[in-house]
């Protein structure tokens, strides 16, 4: 009877003061700082970064969904850019992709427009300024997301598109600025984020495509042939609605994996590359609110792969260091930046040899450029990632 009394007795310490509290997770120090602001068009979202005129300093070019248009920005090499030099385009400019489009040996610019559901080249003059061209590109009903790339082996830029009713479209490019016409390939979701890779090693370029909304979830992959022709995967478990897929090297054997970003679950997921075209799931684990764009790069230096993801909600930037094994430390390092924040870019913005940040505001109309604090690179956590519970 005593024995009961005392059981009775602890059960009740749980219900009052409930579950001695988890210890406390030591915080990491923020490992970028705000450097610089600059202004940019209405509504900036996608976000690029890349040396436009090969002087070895990058720049930077912002769609201003808003705002009908794109800001270029030429970089100084020292964390500084130049005033916007501003290029109207179709109506909500949503995507932005660069791409020696002509084969002059210049990066161009190729503008997704939502509204207008159409695709705009903007061919380098190579005197610092953009010159569009005469084509409209029409790839099809409600575009989402679009990428660049050489998908049959024949040394041009080519283009891939994600449109918002279960297809990707192929846009081949002729080599001098114009491109050939769309040619539609079926998926089994409704496609989001967009990237391609090399993901089994056969010199092929591949397509990886998040698919989210109605009908299935998660990450499919459109297997290159080399010929602008692919082979459709089976969709591989990806996260709950994937907005934005990533190309990441998570456990350092040389094959790209990939991370995917949630609205709905406000988490990333982890898709490992099990070389021999499948992909296996690792558990959600958690970011900021409403992760809006994810990059990857090795930001402290150690040789393995990071990411850095925009809260939208949050107005925050979250890092997760890699720790070599698929798995990312916890917590978060958040750091802040302007109201929500959308696009990111990721480079060596001042010459230091050192990873920076740039993110697009779209409340602010601003873009916050982020360089690496001068510290020693803080230790990861030893505590994995935190998973999220799915029901």
């Amino acid at each position: 009877m005593k024995k009961s009394h005392t059981l009775i007795s602890i059960l009740l310490v749980f219900v009052l003061f409930g579950c001695p509290p988890p210890k406390a997770q030591k915080k990491m120090p923020r490992i970028f700082a705000l450097s610089n602001t600059l202004d940019t068009g209405i509504e900036p979202s996608f976000l690029i970064a890349d040396d436009f005129n090969r002087n070895d300093v990058l720049d930077l070019v912002v769609a201003n969904s808003g705002g009908h248009s794109f800001s270029f920005y030429k970089g100084n090499g020292d964390g500084s850019f130049n005033d916007q030099l501003v290029y109207k385009t179709g109506r909500g400019p949503i995507c932005l992709v660069a791409g020696d489009f002509n084969k002059d040996g210049y990066k161009d610019v190729s503008v997704l427009n939502y509204e207008d559901q159409t695709i705009q080249v903007f061919l380098n003059t190579r005197l610092g300024s953009f010159q569009r061209t005469n084509q409209l590109v029409k790839p099809g009903k409600i575009p989402i997301n679009m990428i660049s790339g050489d998908f049959n082996n024949d040394g041009n830029s080519d283009l891939a598109v994600t449109m918002r009713y279960f297809q990707v479209v192929i846009i081949l490019g002729k080599g001098n600025g114009f491109f050939k016409e769309p040619v539609t390939i079926n998926v089994n979701g409704q496609p989001t984020g967009i990237v391609v890779g090399d993901y089994n090693k056969d010199n092929n370029t591949d397509i990886a495509v998040g698919l989210a909304g109605s009908g299935n979830t998660g990450v499919q992959i459109l297997w290159g042939k080399g010929d602008g022709e692919f082979e459709i995967s089976k969709v591989f478990k990806g996260g709950k609605q994937p907005l934005t897929v990533v190309n990441i090297d998570v456990n350092n054997d040389g094959y790209l994996d990939l991370v995917t970003s949630s609205n709905s679950l406000h988490a990333l997921t982890t898709l490992v590359n099990n070389k021999d075209k499948t992909f296996t799931s690792l558990r959600d684990f958690a970011s900021g609110n409403f992760p809006k764009f994810v990059v990857a790069a090795d930001v402290t230096g150690d040789g393995l792969e990071d990411i850095a993801v925009s809260n939208s909600t949050d107005d925050q930037i979250s890092v997760s260091l890699g720790k070599g094994d698929g798995t990312f430390t916890y917590p978060p390092i958040y750091h802040r930046v302007d109201e929500h924040p959308q696009g990111m870019a990721i480079g060596d913005f001042n010459g230091d040899g050192l990873i920076d940040i740039a993110t697009s505001s779209r409340d602010k109309n601003l873009i916050d450029i982020l360089t690496k604090k001068n510290m020693i690179n803080p230790k990861p956590n030893p505590i994995a990632a935190q998973p999220v519970k799915t029901g």
